[in-house]
């Protein structure tokens, strides 16, 4: 009886929500790998030939450089632990100017097509389409799809469980099997991928809830035992804006301080330093000795413009439980905190769960089709009785 109405209730959840958890999942899995696709869009801008014998130029003079070929006021610059990497300088937060460190020459700003493509695929993802940063239809349909796919997801895992527990059973649910069509096909991979994909669907879907509802990032601080933001949102560095006014004064030595930087940590892979907008204030820098999307991995660092000196360090271990969860919430839904490999298992499981829904789709519309023709032999056989009689 329990397992009649899980089935029911699954069916019914999975045909009303089915339309927008694939779209979801379909964009999910161009967003896995979001950061490779511009990279390699803007692959023709991003290195450099290294000169032989030849240093890189100073910081201050790349700044310069940007701010002379009129992109605008840069608000980061970032540079890597690759002789061959071209220096990123930052304008807001929708323009990356890469330039030679070592000529100081402009080589170019980052993909145009490649940012506008990911902006569209990221509104279709989280808000089907509407303007992001507004509580809208769509974004309301998004949140509360995602609910239910973790709902579908769950008792998904029950429904597999087999009825009785032999090996034959377990393959047929565990393992792809050779020559079947139709409505065995559908049914024996809506069971493998949905038993193969549970775990990290559950994890992406888990992440995207509590990025989605306020109490839902309120009750992950709550069950860490940790205070919830004032805002009610976990809200990770969103890094600085653009709109502000340039630094009035004499500009820090950046390049003494990105030295200073480098012996903060001997396993750096990246350095960016916020290009500072009030002539009293220390400078941000942040130090990564990860991928980009591992704040395990990133420290920052306030350091006294003048000397450089360490005014305050934060790093991930420093937050409190809910803070750290929280951070793993916004690149855990990515993959992005487990690297290449921990992105590839969240588009994998993405495109898992776009055969989740063909399948679904497919079972139900199968029995549908199924139930309509036994009424209508039901109505046949009982016209035929009537007639009978009557003869």
């Amino acid at each position: 009886m329990i397992r009649k109405v899980l089935f029911w209730a699954h069916l019914s959840t999975g045909v009303t929500a089915g339309v927008f958890i694939f779209v979801m999942a379909a964009t999910g899995v161009l967003l896995s790998f979001e950061k490779q696709v511009v990279q390699f869009a803007d692959r023709a801008i991003r290195s450099v030939s290294v000169p032989s014998e030849a240093r890189p130029r100073p910081l201050n003079d790349l700044l310069q450089s940007v701010r002379r070929a009129g992109y605008g006021e840069p608000t980061t610059i970032t540079v890597r632990d690759e002789p061959q990497a071209a220096t990123q300088v930052s304008i807001g937060r929708a323009k990356t100017v890469y330039l030679d460190p070592y000529s100081g020459a402009v080589l170019g700003v980052s993909s145009r097509r490649a940012h506008e493509f990911f902006s569209a695929v990221e509104r279709l993802h989280r808000a089907l389409g509407a303007p992001l940063g507004s509580r809208s239809l769509g974004h309301w349909l998004a949140a509360i799809s995602n609910l239910l796919f973790g709902v579908l997801i769950l008792f998904g895992i029950f429904l597999w469980l087999p009825r009785k527990w032999n090996w034959n059973a377990v393959r047929a649910v565990l393992m792809f099997r050779g020559g079947l069509r139709g409505k065995a096909r559908d049914w024996n991979w809506h069971n493998v991928f949905g038993i193969w994909c549970a775990l990290p669907l559950l994890v992406i879907v888990f992440t995207g809830v509590v990025m989605s509802f306020d109490w839902a990032n309120t009750l992950l601080f709550r069950m860490a035992g940790s205070s919830p933001p004032a805002s009610g949102r976990g809200g990770g560095d969103r890094g600085p804006r653009g709109d502000r006014k340039p630094t009035m004064g004499n500009e820090p030595d950046y390049e003494r301080l990105f030295t200073i930087a480098m012996t903060l940590d001997p396993n750096w892979r990246s350095i960016t330093l916020n290009v500072a907008r009030n002539a009293n204030a220390p400078v941000s820098v942040a130090v990564d000795a990860g991928t980009g999307g591992q704040p395990q991995k990133r420290t920052q660092y306030l350091l006294q413009r003048e000397t450089g000196g360490v005014v305050k360090r934060v790093a991930f271990t420093d937050g409190s439980l809910g803070q750290r969860l929280r951070a793993f919430v916004r690149f855990g839904h990515t993959g992005e905190y487990g690297g290449l490999f921990g992105q590839a298992i969240a588009g994998l499981a993405s495109l898992g769960a776009c055969v989740l829904v063909y399948t679904g789709f497919a079972l139900a519309l199968r029995r549908l089709a199924a139930t309509l023709r036994r009424r209508r032999r039901n109505i046949t056989s009982a016209q035929n009785v009537e007639e009978e009689q009557l003869v």
